[in-house]
């Protein structure tokens, strides 16, 4: 996001840009959707290596079945895309993005990085007491019903906040009841 990166701040957009979040869209991803995805991933980090692919367990055959339709993608050079970004945040950027995650960064590691080390507060880390996918379980239980009103809330609210006006909000409420 940095000027020296993308002047234009009209032309910044994600590292990985992708169409569909299943399955957080409501929508089951198929097997194009996930090649498409894997494809916009490795156009960056480049393809696995077959000891990569073996990383995610041989059971997997799925995955190994997508990722073998893939084609052979060099990995692109993050220091030429991020011209003006420092040279340990490129490195840490690096260390995060391995495929294998025997080869990624921990995250004790990423926060000892020289990249964040200097504005690391380590006093007011905190470390779960159980997995975060426990604490997890509770937002999934969420009824649709619920989900919805709580997004058209949260809507009502940014456009309060934003002095915006919405062309049919009673449309909008019908389709989120």
């Amino acid at each position: 996001m940095q000027e020296d990166n993308v002047p234009a701040y009209q032309d910044r957009q994600p590292l990985f840009p992708g169409g569909k979040c299943a399955p957080l869209s409501g929508e089951v991803a198929g097997i194009d959707d996930r090649l498409d995805q894997l494809s916009v991933i490795f156009s960056v980090i480049g393809t696995p290596t077959k000891d990569d692919v073996k990383s995610i367990g041989s059971s997997n055959s799925t995955a190994e079945y997508i990722l073998r339709r893939l084609k052979d993608m060099k990995p692109n050079s993050l220091r030429s895309k991020f011209p003006g970004s420092d040279p340990d945040a490129i490195d840490l950027l690096i260390k995060m993005l391995q495929f294998d995650p025997s080869k990624r960064c921990s995250v004790d590691e990423a926060l000892d990085h020289k990249f964040i080390r200097p504005v690391r507060r380590k006093e007011s880390e905190k470390i779960l007491s159980k997995p975060l996918s426990d604490i997890m379980d509770d937002f999934v239980k969420v009824d649709r019903k619920v989900l919805k009103q709580r997004t058209y809330e949260e809507l009502l609210w940014y456009k309060r906040r934003n002095n915006l006006s919405f062309q049919d909000s009673k449309t909008t409420k019908a389709k989120l009841s």
